[in-house]
């Protein structure tokens, strides 16, 4: 005897496809920069996917919208594609790809000046990111170096230093001592005890962190003016 699922019915069949051209369609305006045809096509595709209950496309095509939607500056937008995505990641047990969405709400609401909400978001992001056990170490740096930033703000100076000594920490287990992403990491840690009044820490900190940016023309200008300019004022 034959078994298995039933076979779907044909009109299904047909919604199913259509979901699955908008969302190509979607990748394919979004590939030649147009924008508004890809919401609109993604759109088209996710409200099938969301009425089919098809949870992992239906997350897929949320995030995307999101992402486009916060290149645009449509945060509020973007915020609910995100939620969106979260809430279908979970349904479809794919949660690899919730810490990264947590970690850019709480980057949006950071932007709307709501640090309080930032940093809790940011705070799950970093345990959701745990539960993978070591897999998503890249992710780990960036939302606890953002946590860090966001904690900063908020005047929590101790609890900043703690997640920008774990980003330092990842970060040089995945790229050695000599990389920019360390020079950032321990410029980040400098301005912090800059901010505390410990200003031989911080020097030598500003120092180090230079040390490995100037190594690198061309690259991170921004910053190193940022931190070349604290260290002058010690």
């Amino acid at each position: 005897m034959v078994t298995g699922a039933p076979p779907k019915h044909p009109a299904l069949v047909e919604r199913d496809e259509k979901a699955l051209t908008r969302e190509i369609a979607g990748d394919a305006a979004a590939a030649r920069n147009d924008s508004r045809e890809a919401l609109s096509c993604w759109g088209e595709g996710l409200d099938i996917f969301v009425e089919r209950a098809m949870a992992a496309p239906a997350a897929r095509v949320a995030s995307k919208i999101a992402t486009l939607e916060e290149s645009l500056g449509e945060n509020e937008a973007a915020c609910a594609h995100y939620e969106q995505a979260i809430e279908f990641y979970r349904k479809a047990r794919d949660t690899q790809h919730v810490p990264m969405c947590l970690n850019n709400l709480g980057m949006l609401r950071k932007q709307a000046g709501d640090l309080e909400e930032a940093a809790v978001l940011l705070a799950r992001a970093m345990s959701e990111a745990a539960r993978h056990e070591g897999d998503l170490q890249t992710e780990m740096a960036l939302i606890a170096t953002n946590l860090g930033a966001v904690l900063c703000e908020c005047g929590d100076l101790l609890g900043a230093e703690k997640r920008h000594m774990e980003a330092l920490g990842i970060l040089e287990q995945l790229y050695g001592t000599t990389h920019p992403e360390i020079g950032l990491s321990l410029g980040h840690l400098a301005v912090i005890y800059h901010m505390r009044g410990e200003e031989k820490k911080a020097k030598s900190f500003y120092t180090a962190a230079l040390a490995i940016l100037d190594e690198f023309p061309g690259l991170h200008e921004a910053e190193r003016e940022i931190l070349q300019q604290n260290l002058s004022e010690l």
